[in-house]
Parts: C-alpha cells; structure tokens; sequence
C-alpha cells in the first residue's frame, strides 16, 4: 500500500518495501517548452529505497545535492554516489536509488525524451 501526503510542499510517499520519500516537481514538459519531461527535487529518508524501474520512456540526469547512496541497476554493480555527483541513465535504463543508513539522500532529477522520439516532434516554442 502507498500512502501519499503534502506537507510543506512536497508529496511524501511511503510503502513497506521502500521506506519514505519526497518528492516536488519544479517543472514539467508544458511549462518548459523543451524536450524536458519534469524537473524534480527527491528525497531519500536514510536507508530509504526509491524504485525507478518501470520509467524507461525517459532519459535521466540526477544530480546529488546532499547525502550518499547508490544506485542499483538489474544486472549491474551498484553505483556509490555522493554530493557533487552527476549521474546520467539512458532511455531504458532506470534502477533503485537507495539512500545510506547515515543521512537523508537529496536528488535533482531531469527528465529528458529520448532523442528517438524528440526528433520526430514538430518544433515546440513559446507563444508570444
């Protein structure tokens, strides 16, 4: 079961099998103008695990802003990342951000079409 609320502006979400996570977009596709999917700042509560398999339409940039963790893809070692890191996961990549026992894990997390699909869009500008 997953249990969603807001509180101070981000959606917090909780299940048995991945701990606690917030989670607040600052943009999304319509808003942007761009190739961009969303614009999102994640947080990871320490030990927590957010699943991320399942989004492979997307290409992703995170940036870790505050913490550590790894990220954990099917058939890969797990990657260590701390503050300062980029990390960028090709269209049908996706994983399991864990974030470490310590401290809360803190994400940037740009979400791109894949150029396969972008390249087939008519040119999208803003209206004047």
């Amino acid at each position: 079961m997953i249990v969603s609320s807001t509180h101070d502006g981000l959606t917090r979400t909780s299940d048995d099998s991945t701990g606690d996570a917030a989670w607040r977009c600052l943009g999304r596709r319509g808003m942007l103008f761009s190739e961009c999917e969303s614009f999102d700042y994640v947080q990871l509560a320490p030990g927590s695990v957010l699943d991320g398999r399942g989004r492979g339409d997307v290409e992703e940039a995170w940036f870790v802003l505050r913490g550590s963790g790894e990220l954990v893809q099917d058939g890969e070692p797990p990657l260590s990342v701390r503050e300062g890191q980029l990390v960028l996961c090709s269209h049908g990549a996706g994983g399991r951000w864990r974030a470490a026992q310590g401290s809360p894990l803190e994400l940037l997390l740009l979400e791109l079409m894949p150029a396969s699909v972008s390249r087939r869009l008519p040119t999208r500008t803003p209206a004047d």
